[in-house]
């Protein structure tokens, strides 16, 4: 069986991630073949590991002009190009991530008879495409064998689908699990893109509250993104630059987590929070806001905590309590290590195994 599967670049997001770990299962069953097309620079390096078995193909089409006129062109380009290639390969499945280019594929693939399972990342509630884009998605997903979504929290939203599965990510086995849980909290952690989304100012102006009472304890939020400067001039109009530190990405995050007295996870919204299972299979005390993709991975008051969305005041308050109650965080700790059974890894890819196996079956 020879598997296509689709996404614009390769770069450090959880999509990238999830789309990264599933060709590298594919390639390693019997009489498969995978080729992994992006539409990025042909040097363009992957940031996940992928194995030598995969063809990995990138289309340099990943330009994206404001002028109207020539961004209509590239997109026209960049349909002909992947269209061409899903000839060329001579395919059994393709499998596509993220709404653009899931659009795109299912443009692309109009009429060649090859199955195509879409595959959301996101929360379409609140992540808004443009509306053309909306109104193409409309059009198209009812052409694709499967919509793939990732939680409950997003299923309402293709209600005028019936070709919706729904595959949560796999929690992966951290390369390390916290040992004991310290009896004071001095490091709290946070990881993920630096975006609005992700609302890390609410997390800065509680820690600010927090840190008045608490004078030990420092915060540090591991990532990259658009939302740097801003909350580097939030952390310091706090006058808070010697406790609150934004150190980029980094590779070895288990041994980070693992580190930590305390994660807090305080999203907009979510598709599927892998940075929220990472902290809790290493074992950390997690708290999370309220949103879609956070409510379907922790169960509250067992392994996690939650807080409303954006509440600055009853963050504060949450992580003060856990701060001042040692019993509750071992708990937590203990509790959050199940997420590596709920959502391990084998169970995950052979939903994927079924899935694709029911997709290429005459229908």
């Amino acid at each position: 069986m020879h598997i296509a599967l689709v996404i614009s670049s390769l770069s450090s997001g959880g999509a990238e991630r999830v789309l990264s770990e599933l060709a590298n299962r594919i390639v390693e069953k019997e009489n498969s073949r995978v080729s992994l097309i992006t539409f990025s620079a042909e040097n363009a390096k992957p940031f996940y590991p992928l194995s030598q078995k995969i063809k990995l193909i990138q289309l340099n089409q990943s330009k994206n002009e404001t002028f109207y006129l020539i961004r209509l062109k590239n997109i026209i380009k960049r349909v002909l190009c992947l269209r061409k290639m899903f000839k060329k390969l001579k395919l059994d499945a393709i499998i596509s991530f993220v709404d653009i280019a899931n659009i795109t594929t299912l443009i692309a693939a109009t009429g060649i008879s090859v199955p195509v399972i879409v595959s959301e990342r996101t929360s379409p509630q609140n992540y808004k495409i443009p509306r053309l884009y909306q109104r193409i998605r409309r059009l198209f997903y009812p052409r694709a064998v499967f919509v793939l979504i990732q939680t409950e929290s997003c299923k309402d939203y293709f209600h005028y689908l019936d070709n919706i599965k729904i595959i949560p990510n796999a929690a992966m086995i951290p390369a390390c699990t916290k040992k004991e849980m310290s009896s004071e909290v001095k490091n709290i952690v946070s990881t993920g893109r630096l975006h609005p989304h992700k609302d890390f100012d609410v997390l800065i102006n509680a820690f600010k509250h927090l840190s008045e009472r608490f004078p030990n304890i420092k915060l540090t939020i591991y990532g990259e993104g658009p939302e740097r400067v801003n909350l580097e001039k939030l952390v310091e109009s706090l006058n808070i630059q010697n406790r609150v530190f934004l150190p980029g990405v980094v590779s070895d995050i288990h041994s980070i987590l693992a580190d930590a007295d305390l994660f807090v996870f305080p999203s907009r919204y979510e598709g599927f929070p892998n940075a929220l299972c990472e902290a809790m299979a290493v074992g950390l005390p997690v708290i999370a806001s309220d949103c879609a993709g956070n409510v379907d991975v922790v169960r509250d008051n067992i392994d996690g905590r939650f807080f409303p969305v954006g509440s600055i005041r009853a963050l504060t308050e949450l992580m003060t309590e856990l701060l001042n109650d040692y019993e509750q965080r071992k708990r937590l700790s203990g509790n959050a290590k199940s997420i590596c059974n709920r959502f391990h890894p084998d169970k995950i890819f052979a939903m994927w195994d079924r899935l694709l196996n029911e997709a290429v079956r005459p229908h």
